[in-house]
């Protein structure tokens, strides 16, 4: 499995809506709250990079958000904003069914776990890079996760 660490940080600024998650229901909670935050998203027309982001943090609580493009137009009160930074990350591209992504956070977090890391919250998974594919089982979903600092 090709993990990449990436000790260059990298920054979100994202619009969206977040949600207390029960009983490890995060697909059927994401799914509720992407949907949502597009309805508003397209509503208002607002110009954006397409790219969901479903951003997990601790306590059970994910936030699924999109870039806005340009902040001219008026950004609707329903639509949080979030900012956060992760200064080192580890990036694995997932090429596969959605539905394996649970297991593939656990493979991807039992070899970071081997290689000594400590993975620490947010952490995220990057959807949209191939919308187009026909084949949901080459769907790309790249999965973000933060890491402590070298040697900590």
């Amino acid at each position: 499995m090709k993990i990449e660490i990436i000790e260059t940080p990298i920054k979100f600024r994202l619009h969206g809506l977040s949600s207390r998650v029960e009983n490890d229901a995060y697909g059927q909670v994401g799914c509720r709250l992407m949907d949502e935050m597009w309805r508003i998203v397209k509503g208002a027309s607002l110009p954006n990079s397409g790219i969901n982001h479903w951003v997990y943090f601790a306590d059970d609580r994910m936030f699924v958000g999109v870039e806005l493009l340009g902040t001219e137009q008026a950004i609707p009160e329903s639509l949080q904003p979030l900012e956060f930074e992760l200064a080192r990350y580890a990036k694995h591209l997932h090429v596969g069914l959605y539905q394996e992504l649970p297991q593939k956070w656990q493979a991807v977090k039992s070899e970071l776990a081997s290689r000594g890391e400590r993975i620490t919250m947010p952490s995220l998974e990057v959807y949209g890079h191939s919308c187009e594919q026909a084949d949901p089982s080459l769907a790309e979903t790249t999965i973000l996760i933060g890491l402590g600092s070298q040697g900590v």
